[in-house]
């Protein structure tokens, strides 16, 4: 009679009856898939040509890609092979460059490994997907200045940037839940602030931000206080008097300006003499703009685990 082999992993089953004494043979074999399948490493080199993996390789447990890519790869699974993999992309190069990991059906879903660390994924026999790359609707800070290469060449991104830009709801059908809405936050040039959640510390009137609303942006880099915010004060006239003035007080822009004075001070420069002032007048300019923002690096872009 003739074996048979699980679906997943290809472990031969022997008909009743088969392998008499012969038995070792496929007790072996499915021994050393199971070892493989459960320990196996296997090491790629890759530079920019495809790669069909061989029995050997796609039934390991950890692929490692290694070597300079000079070009994209497209690395292909087997359809017959169901398992989950630890992928490491070692590769240097271009940061441009993808690995691109799929399986041999045409049309369905592809992911590109992320360069520089190790990386779950699943095989399902058509599709290959992330495993624990993060709750869905949880940011990631990411210090470069622009959505890396390899997220945006998977067939679904799993992050998308935060631009305030919209999304797919049948796409991302979770995220859209979690947000309310299809719109992205929009966190270029702001800080994160958490949801008051009952406590009204951030308000509109005192802050320019609603935080009693997911998502809500405001606040500003600067304000131009107006009169009414500043501290009272009371008007001073001077009815009239004597004062000790030299002729190098005589007063300027902004400052204390001396009217009705009833003596010329041209040729006593350096002198002090007593005159006769009817009023002073003080010089309210100003009306600047202040600076509100607290000491501040810039770290690269926002995006959200998408799907």
């Amino acid at each position: 009679m003739v074996s048979t082999f699980t679906p997943n992993i290809q472990l031969e089953e022997p008909a009743r009856g088969d392998q008499v004494g012969v038995w070792d043979t496929p007790v072996n074999a499915n021994m050393t898939l199971l070892d493989r399948t459960t320990g196996g490493i296997s090491v790629i080199t890759l530079n920019n040509s495809p790669v069909v993996l061989s029995a050997v390789q796609f039934q390991s447990r950890c692929i490692t890609f290694a070597s300079t890519l000079t070009g994209n790869v497209t690395i292909t699974f087997p359809s017959t092979f169901i398992k989950d993999y630890v992928i490491f992309n070692l590769c240097t190069g271009s940061s441009a460059f993808v690995v691109t990991l799929k399986t041999t059906v045409a049309g369905v879903n592809v992911i590109c490994a992320p360069p520089g660390e190790a990386t779950q994924v699943y095989n399902d026999g058509q599709n290959l997907s992330f495993l624990n790359l993060g709750r869905v609707g949880s940011f990631w800070d990411y210090g470069g200045s622009s959505v890396p290469a390899w997220v945006s060449g998977c067939t679904v991104a799993p992050y998308l940037a935060c631009s305030g830009g919209t999304f797919s709801a049948t796409t991302y059908p979770q995220l859209a839940v979690i947000l309310g809405s299809t719109t992205l936050p929009d966190t270029r040039g702001r800080v994160r602030a958490a949801l008051n959640q009952g406590t009204g510390r951030l308000t509109t009137a005192g802050g320019n931000v609603d935080g009693n609303t997911n998502l809500a942006g405001g606040g500003g880099e600067s304000v131009t206080l107006a009169s009414s915010q500043l501290p009272a004060s009371i008007p001073y006239t001077d009815p009239g008097h004597l004062h000790q003035q030299s002729a190098s007080l005589a007063g300027g822009a902004g400052g204390m300006q001396i009217t009705n004075v009833s003596a010329v001070y041209a040729g006593i420069v350096g002198a002090n003499t007593q005159v006769a002032t009817t009023s002073i007048t003080i010089n309210p300019s100003g009306g600047g703009a202040h600076f509100n923002v607290q000491p501040t690096y810039i770290g690269g872009i926002t995006m959200i685990r998408a799907g």
